[in-house]
């Protein structure tokens, strides 16, 4: 219960940090007001890429890259708060290894994610549409894992 508590803290002040301070989102909104992240989008293709760093700038694409960093901190905590729930939600083994699989598969694709955008940061101006392309493909496989995961925890629950 005690690792549950801990890491729902650590998720639960990061996605504060990330949405409400100037840290996060707020922060990158000031750059463009109609910012949306792109690891919240379940598809989108290079150019919606490079659209969303030009409309931010050089200060945005900056504070995007410092977000990113900070979102390394959220996969690690949301991990271990999903892990814990799984762990808590079944005495199942196969239901609790599918449950942890697809949860550490969440956040595996989320980093390949992050460190894919980071180099495409890093590198912008200068363009690849492979690998900004690649970078969606994670992002989808991120959400299709984190789907998997809440399909299972609800069957878990009423089996």
């Amino acid at each position: 219960m005690f690792f549950m508590v801990i890491s729902g803290i650590g998720f639960f002040v990061c996605l504060y940090i990330m949405y409400r301070t100037n840290h996060g989102v707020p922060g990158i909104s000031k750059y463009d007001k109609d910012f949306k992240l792109l690891d919240m989008r379940f598809r989108y293709n290079s150019n919606t890429v490079y659209d969303t760093f030009e409309k931010i700038g050089n200060e945005g694409v900056i504070a995007y890259r410092n977000f990113l960093m900070l979102d390394f901190v959220f996969i690690t905590f949301f991990l271990l708060f999903m892990i814990s729930i799984s762990i808590r939600v079944t005495d199942n083994n196969l239901m609790r290894n599918v449950l942890i699989l697809s949860a550490s598969s969440r956040a595996l694709f989320d980093i390949i994610e992050n460190s894919i955008l980071l180099n495409l940061i890093k590198n912008y101006p200068e363009q690849n549409t492979t690998l900004a392309n690649i970078c969606s493909w994670s992002t989808t496989l991120k959400f299709i894992s984190l789907y998997v995961w809440i399909i299972f925890i609800f069957l878990s629950i009423f089996i």
